[in-house]
């Protein structure tokens, strides 16, 4: 039996939910609700490795993933940046994008999570498994909007710089034309941020700081508590099964390929003494 599908009371779900109704969590709270009411797989499917997940769990495991991953990456930038996270309901089925505000600059990081895909990337365009997407055109179009708000807010010199990052993805090509807005796997966006060239001081930080706090769609990440820390460790469980039967549903790919080789083989070798005579006589 899994340990997520249905050993979750009602009052831990709910609590999930509250956790994550809006800002950081609510595609990871999304993703177990809609997984706590699975029936229970039997111990054939788990040792077939059948995939956990329920239909609608499916549908957010994606964004929850890309939010899961992208939250601890950016954690590791240190007390010298900020992060906020886009607010969203439990409806919208989309990645995470996020204000990232440090010494190097004010960015816009729109994640996109694509497990095991291949990326191309040339200018403009960006193909998944070739099919293109238009992650250039949103991360531009978010930024110049994010660069409006603020200036209405009072930080009218900040210019919100846009960043494509992927995650999950089993490589990216880059092509020979540059594109207008950088594209990143995740493991290199924290590297990339701290390396570029410093221009706000300590004290410009804090006070964008101030302005972007006030962005009515954004959430300043808090500190750590103990439901968000509950609930992430939640969603690592059923990742970890996830994993899991993957793991085992290859193994079993890969022992069904020999088999039928082995099989094959035994046949060539039982036939093979009647197929000589045949063209013997």
């Amino acid at each position: 039996m899994s340990g997520i599908e249905r050993d979750d009371s009602a009052e831990t779900v709910s609590a999930a939910g509250a956790e994550g109704a809006a800002g950081f969590g609510s595609s990871m709270a999304a993703c177990l609700r809609a997984q706590a009411v699975r029936e229970p797989r039997s111990a054939l499917a788990t040792a077939f490795g059948t995939n956990p997940l329920s239909a609608a769990a499916r549908e957010f495991y994606s964004s929850a993933l890309s939010e899961l991953e992208t939250a601890v990456a950016l954690a590791a930038l240190g007390s010298d940046w900020m992060v906020a996270n886009a607010t969203q309901t439990a409806d919208d089925h989309v990645d995470e994008d996020h204000i990232v505000l440090g010494p190097s600059g004010t960015f816009l990081v729109c994640s996109r999570q694509h497990p095991h895909a291949k990326i191309v990337t040339a200018g403009r365009m960006i193909m998944v498994n070739g099919h293109r997407v238009e992650y250039v055109r949103d991360a531009l179009v978010g930024a110049d909007r994010l660069t409006a708000a603020l200036s209405q807010l009072g930080a009218g010199s900040t210019t919100v710089r846009p960043l494509v990052v992927i995650g999950g993805a089993s490589g990216v090509i880059y092509g020979n034309k540059r594109p207008p807005v950088p594209v990143l796997q995740l493991g290199e966006l924290v590297s990339w941020l701290l390396h570029e060239s410093t221009v706000y001081s300590a004290s410009e930080v804090q006070a964008l700081v101030a302005v972007a706090g006030q962005l009515g769609s954004w959430q300043v990440r808090p500190a750590a508590g103990s439901a968000s820390v509950r609930l992430t460790a939640r969603f690592e469980r059923l990742r970890t099964e996830v994993d899991a039967a993957r793991q085992r549903y290859r193994l079993w790919v890969v022992a069904g390929g020999a088999a039928a080789i082995a099989a094959t083989v035994t046949m060539v070798v039982v036939a093979a003494p009647a197929i000589i005579g045949l063209f013997a006589g």
